[in-house]
């Protein structure tokens, strides 16, 4: 099997989606996705009537859910057939079945027309794929021209990750090796469920990769400075480093030194491109 099918097969499962949940779509983190789901609202402007916004790689749709609110109109896809129940689930209970539509797509070969969407929320999806070149194309196929991408991902080059990658070896962890490729560096893990891949992104090759399709970068902010709260057990210190997190986002945003970065692009209207 290939690499993309050893992943594929991992995601396909409900282990690593609970653990996400657990990790990252909890209360404790729940001010700061507010905080980045009024920016991202911001970026993507009042939705156009009859506008599509694909939400690629939505896991249990909490973040096609906050867009829904903000009255857009949301294809949610994710591979997983088992976080797509969950999804469906969820978005039934909260009674927006007529803002989101939900169901299985492989981000490597989607089902849709070209210039579908006008805008793209891709969040935290590119870094567990591992023909990452093929994804980007497909992001860039279904956007209509003039339409607006939102990626986020972890930065290869934040001090979280600096330090994490220089400790690594002292670490001696045989479930975990990393290497560096020109995407970024990618992190994999043997998990009970088979191998998982959390690439560091190499955002400038990110940024460069879009450009060739036409895609270009128009603004680049900080997400969370750090993720370490996924981590640590002490309350008290994963309490600080939601504060911090929070504090950064609002009021500093060097993108460079943060673990997360939101990269928002919009496709030219060019048709040479």
């Amino acid at each position: 099997m290939s690499k993309s099918g050893d992943v594929k097969e991992t995601l396909s499962g409900a282990e690593v989606h609970d653990g996400w949940e657990k990790g990252y779509r909890n209360a404790e983190n729940e001010k700061f996705f507010t905080l980045a789901f009024e920016y991202i609202a911001t970026v993507f402007g009042k939705p156009k009537e009859g506008s599509l916004l694909l939400d690629a790689g939505c896991g249990s749709c909490s973040h096609s859910v906050r867009l829904a609110k903000y009255g857009f109109n949301v294809t949610a896809i994710d591979y997983s057939e088992y976080i797509i129940d969950v999804a469906s689930q969820r978005v039934n209970e909260r009674g927006l079945g007529d803002r989101i539509k939900v169901q299985r797509e492989d981000l490597l070969g989607l089902s849709f027309n070209d210039e579908t969407f006008d805008y793209i929320l891709c969040w935290g999806v590119l870094m567990h794929i591992p023909d990452v070149e093929n994804a980007v194309s497909e992001l860039s196929r279904v956007l209509k021209k003039g339409g607006k991408l939102v990626i986020s991902e972890v930065n290869m080059f934040a001090l979280e990750i600096v330090a994490t990658e220089f400790l690594r070896p002292f670490l001696n962890k045989g479930h975990i090796r990393s290497f560096k490729v020109k995407e970024g560096i990618e992190v994999w893990a043997k998990t009970e469920s088979g191998d998982l891949l959390s690439r560091r992104m190499n955002i400038q090759w990110l940024i460069n990769r879009l450009k060739e399709d036409g895609i270009i970068v128009v603004e680049r902010k900080s997400g969370q400075f750090a993720e370490s709260y996924t981590r640590v057990s002490n309350s008290f210190i994963k309490r600080s480093i939601h504060r911090f997190n929070n504090f950064w986002f609002k009021h500093l945003g060097f993108p460079a030194l943060a673990c997360g970065n939101i990269l928002v692009f919009e496709k030219s209207k060019d048709e040479q491109c």
